[in-house]
This record gives structure tokens, C-alpha cells and sequence, in this order.
């Protein structure tokens, strides 16, 4: 009996030994913003500090993301682009061995990221069993794919994210979450006068606890709407401190890191020499912008800096983002919705004054009518696809519509004569861009990628223009719209997140110039404290200093990081250290919006 205890105790210690040699660690399960996508997945496979050279890839419809917390109701999946990265530990890429780490993210968008990062419970991944086996699409080109194995679709399906790529600060993707689901036309921080208005797309069909977390879902159109540019986008609110909106559950902690910086250009289709195709189209200043992204403006030649006949009496199609991702809300609060302008490309106050006035111009997308909105009005199209500014002789069909996706944004642009829209900067976002099909305008006379515009040509690899892409009027902070590329990750993914963050760095190039490196950047933006309301409390995280409650910092001092900072004031860096120097005050001058 003794020796059979002590065989039993012999095995015991072996199955021990065998399952700690078998570990598999998810050192990162990432899901975000589609800016991060390529060299976060080249730094996995390529950097000799990561060292998972085994990847597979698929493009969007295999993989999604599945948020529990509300059930039944529309839309808890969120699909797009996937990579997986993994290390053959003692064994070979097909049937990995012993102890090693796994990598892989979900393109889909940063507010999707971080919603999905601090949900509680977290959104999971689904990787279906149909996947095994399967050969990869090599999106990751250098890298090669394999077929996927069994071992690493059992391991990663059905896990919770604890990565989001994003590309606005996380309290700014919980505003544009709240801000959608505020009844439309009414202040998000409920102070009369804000220039922060609802957008309406709460879900008022839904009962707890459901209601009023889960919206209605923002529809993409296509012309006359029978040709959508991405199907919806889902609104879903999540908190960032304290207990989750929809279970109750605590929220997680978390932790930010910097990658990069990136530029949002806007850019127009040239097809129409008399149209956006003029060559005296290659400007466009930051009033006639909002203009054309709020519906006051509807002709090409209002890009024009003279009157010019030749242009004819061209009508515009404005193609413009959803407004929970990241490059709607760096465009809408560095152009039509800053402290300037006070407009919106869906609902600000601008608009809701002139609609007040009888007026229809900038253009109102609530339900209702004068005087002044009720309460519980909804968004009034969506799909967004409305006819701008009507009047006199302008032309009778130009419109703006809805773009879901950087990917959908940037086609509908190349597809549609005389259209103009924005997209963040990426070598793969304008891979499809060539003389007949798009040019990139500066903004105030501002390059955002070059320092010399040459004739509105997308730098790609067919024209030889890469090589040129500087980012220099971005680093010297002359150019406005532009946000930094970040990783925000729980505790379980900021050990893997931290040395991603660092390696992608080194996979930008002359001929792959993505994003201005974190080590180069010399700016900061202000940040600040955007406005909630009473029932949605701020949600900031731990990294507040204990000073103050909610107290937004710029991170460049001593303080660490917090708070939002979507087209804060500009900074450089020596300017807001001297700042900190000077006053003692650790934050930076924050507070501070254009």
C-alpha cells in the first residue's frame, strides 16, 4: 500500500510537471483601433523581444468580439481583421510545445476597444473550431502565414480582452459613448448653453438593464442609401471606474501606453476637373471644413480661396465617420465642434441655435422642432444621409452621408465623384490612392504629412512620395487635427502590451512611415475634464493623483497621465515642463481646448 501511495504521489508530481511545461500564456489578446493593426502584428512575429514568428491572420467575418452584458439585444458582436502571433516554444509553429506566449488582436475601432477592454465581464473573443487547419491571409506582409492550430483556437476562444488599441484616450471614448446615448439636442453635462449636445441614439424599446446602456445601433448609407458603406456600428456604454453600467460588476484597472502619433488628412476625389478636381483646390481652411462637415457648405468651389467660374455650380458629397470613433471625435472637436466654432457634424450648438431660429443651416439631426427641443427626442437620420445647405442657385443634391470604418471612409471617397472626407494616416488605409482617384488637401495652408505639397498626391509605394512623409508640420504642433496611438491594457495584458508598444515602434520606415514615433514626439495636449453628466459619472482611473478628484493631467511632468485630451490645445513639451517649473502645479497647463 505505501509503494502504491508513493507511485500515485511519483505520477502525481509527473502531471504537474507535464502541465507547467505545457503553459500557454495569452501574453496579449488586443481588440481596437485598425491603426495599430499591421505594426503591432510585424513587431509580434518580427521583433527578436517578442519572438512569436508563428502568425495566422484572417480577414474580417472569422473572428469577432462577443460583449455578454447585454444578451438578446442587437448587435453583441463586433467583427474585423484578426492576427494571432505565436512562439513554437520546444516544439514547431504547427504544434507548439512546452511553455510560450500568444499574441493577437481584433481590428475593429478604439471606442469598441475600450468598451470591450473595461465591460464587466470583458468582451471575449470567438474564434471558431472552423478555423483549425485553415490557411492565413498574410496580412501582416512580410510575414508569412501558417495554418492555425488546434492548441492556440482552443486556447484563445472564448478569453477576455485585456489589450485596446485605440487612438483617443479612454475617458474620451466613454464621453462619445454617452454623448450618443444623451437624448439628441440635449447637453451631455445637462448645463443650459453647452456646446456638447446629445446625439440621440438611445434605445428606448429596451427595459433594464439593458436601458439606457445599450443605444440604438448608427447605420452607414451609400448613395440614396441602397449602397451602404459599413452595415452599423454598436452603442454600448461601459465605465472606467467603479461598477460596470449594465452587471454591476467592478471595472478593472488599467494602465495606458504611448506608441505614436497620427494625423487625420482629408482628402477629395479629383475626377471632376470642374469639381474637387480643379487644380485650384488644394486648401481648405478650418471654417470652411466645419462647414462642409455640418452642411453649411455644399459646393466644391467653396474650397476655392477666389471666385472661379470655371469650377461650374459643382455639388459635394461629404462623407463623414461615425461619431464613437476615434477620428470622428479628433475631427469634430479640432474643426466644427471646437471652442471656436461650437458646430458638429451631427448635433451641436451652433446647430441647434440655427434650427431654434428657423434657420437650416448648420444642419440639425434631431427629431422634433422649434422652439427649443423637448427631452427624449432621437436622432432624425440615421443612416445619416441628409441634403446640406439648399439655397439660392447652390446645388440642389449635394449631401453628406455616413462612412462606418476607416476602410468604408476612405472607398467611398475613391468612389464618388467629387466627394471629400477623412481618414487617420496609414500606408494600408491609402494603398487603393492614385492620382485619378485622390488628393489630400492642407488645412490652413498646413501640410500634415509633407513639407512640400506636391499637387495633392497620396505618398504610396507606386508614386515614390513615402520617402517624403516627414510628419513635420505635425511634430512642430502647426497642424491640428492629429491624435496619439495608444495601448491601454488591464493587468493581465500590460506586460505584453508595454513591449508591443515599444517594438511596433521600430517597424516604421522611409518606405513605411505610419505614425510619428512616441520617442519623437515633442507636443502634448491639454487635457481636460470632459463633461458628464450627474448620472454618468467621469470614470477616470487610477492614474489621478491623489491631489485631486477627476483632475485631468498632460503627463509630461510628474504627474501621470489622466484625463481626456481629444484636440486639446497644443503644447510643446518645453513649454509645458517650463509650465510645471514654474508654478508647481505637477498637470500641466490643462483644461485647455482648441
Amino acid at each position: 500500500m505505501k509503494l502504491m501511495k508513493a507511485l500515485l504521489g511519483v505520477a502525481a508530481m509527473f502531471l504537474v510537471v507535464v502541465a507547467s511545461a505545457n503553459a500557454q500564456t495569452i501574453a496579449m489578446n488586443g481588440i481596437g483601433s485598425s491603426a495599430l493593426f499591421l505594426e503591432m502584428g510585424q513587431a509580434a512575429a518580427l521583433s527578436p523581444s517578442i519572438g512569436a514568428n508563428c502568425v495566422w491572420t484572417v480577414a474580417k467575418g472569422t473572428a469577432t468580439g462577443v460583449d455578454s452584458r447585454y444578451g438578446s439585444a442587437p448587435g453583441t458582436a463586433e467583427a474585423g481583421q484578426f492576427w494571432v502571433a505565436w512562439q513554437p516554444g520546444t516544439g514547431t509553429c504547427a504544434a507548439p510545445a512546452g511553455s510560450y506566449n500568444i499574441y493577437s488582436y481584433l481590428q475593429t475601432d478604439s471606442t469598441v476597444g475600450d468598451r470591450c477592454l473595461m465591460a464587466s465581464p470583458a468582451c471575449t473573443l470567438n474564434l471558431p473550431v472552423g478555423a483549425v487547419g485553415t490557411a492565413g491571409a498574410n496580412l501582416l506582409s512580410p510575414v508569412t502565414d501558417v495554418s492555425l492550430p488546434a492548441v492556440i483556437q482552443s486556447t484563445l476562444n472564448s478569453q477576455g480582452f485585456n489589450v485596446a488599441g485605440t487612438d483617443i484616450r479612454p475617458e474620451d471614448a466613454k464621453f462619445a459613448t454617452i454623448r450618443a446615448l444623451t437624448d439628441c439636442g440635449e447637453p451631455v453635462n445637462g448645463v443650459a448653453g453647452s456646446q456638447y449636445l446629445g446625439l440621440g441614439y438611445r434605445n428606448n424599446s429596451l427595459s433594464a438593464p439593458q436601458y439606457p446602456s445599450v443605444g440604438v445601433a448608427i447605420s452607414g448609407a451609400g448613395s440614396g442609401s441602397t449602397a451602404p458603406y459599413g452595415s452599423s456600428f454598436n452603442v454600448v456604454d461601459f465605465n472606467l471606474v467603479g461598477t460596470d453600467p449594465i452587471t454591476g460588476n467592478a471595472v478593472s484597472s488599467f494602465a495606458v501606453y504611448d506608441v505614436g502619433l497620427v494625423p487625420v488628412v482629408v482628402f477629395v476625389n479629383p475626377v471632376d476637373g470642374n469639381g474637387f478636381g480643379s487644380s485650384q483646390v488644394q486648401n481648405v481652411s478650418r471654417g470652411v471644413l466645419a462647414g462642409y462637415l455640418d452642411g453649411t457648405f455644399g459646393r466644391t468651389e467653396d474650397a476655392i480661396g477666389q471666385t472661379n467660374a470655371a469650377t461650374g455650380n459643382v455639388s459635394s458629397t461629404v462623407f463623414v465617420r461615425e461619431p464613437l470613433s476615434g477620428t470622428y471625435n479628433t475631427m469634430e472637436y479640432a474643426i466644427p465642434n471646437n471652442t471656436e466654432i461650437q458646430s458638429s457634424q451631427d448635433v451641436g450648438l451652433a446647430s441647434q441655435n440655427a434650427f431654434n431660429a428657423g434657420l437650416t443651416v448648420p444642419y440639425y439631426n434631431c427629431t422634433g422642432s422649434a422652439p427649443q427641443p423637448t427631452a427624449g427626442q432621437t436622432v432624425l437620420s440615421n443612416a445619416l444621409n441628409v441634403a446640406t445647405h439648399r439655397g439660392g442657385s447652390s446645388p440642389s443634391n449635394s449631401k453628406r452621408e455616413r462612412a462606418i470604418g476607416t476602410g468604408n471612409e476612405v472607398k467611398a471617397v475613391l468612389n464618388t465623384t467629387d466627394s471629400l472626407g477623412y481618414s487617420f494616416w496609414g500606408t494600408s488605409n491609402f494603398a487603393s490612392a492614385n492620382a485619378a482617384n485622390a488628393k489630400y488637401l492642407t488645412v490652413d495652408g498646413v501640410d500634415p504629412l509633407q513639407q512640400v505639397w506636391q499637387d495633392g498626391l497620396v505618398p504610396t509605394t507606386s508614386n515614390g512620395l513615402l520617402g517624403n512623409v516627414t510628419f513635420a508640420n505635425v511634430k512642430n504642433g502647426s497642424y491640428p487635427i492629429w491624435s496619439k496611438l495608444r495601448l491601454a491594457a488591464t493587468p493581465s495584458g500590460q506586460t505584453g502590451a508595454s513591449a508591443l508598444a515599444t517594438a511596433a515602434q521600430t517597424f516604421v520606415s522611409p518606405t513605411q512611415p505610419d505614425f510619428v514615433l512616441a520617442s519623437q514626439v515633442e507636443i502634448v495636449r491639454s487635457h481636460f475634464a470632459p463633461p458628464f453628466n450627474a448620472a454618468s459619472p467621469l470614470g477616470y482611473n487610477a492614474n489621478f493623483p491623489s491631489a485631486g478628484v477627476n483632475q485631468p493631467s498632460n503627463g509630461d511632468c510628474s504627474a501621470s497621465e489622466a484625463g481626456g485630451d481629444v484636440a486639446g490645445l497644443i503644447y510643446t513639451l518645453q513649454a509645458d515642463g517650463d509650465f510645471c517649473a514654474d508654478t508647481g502645479i505637477v498637470y500641466g497647463n490643462n483644461g485647455r481646448r482648441q
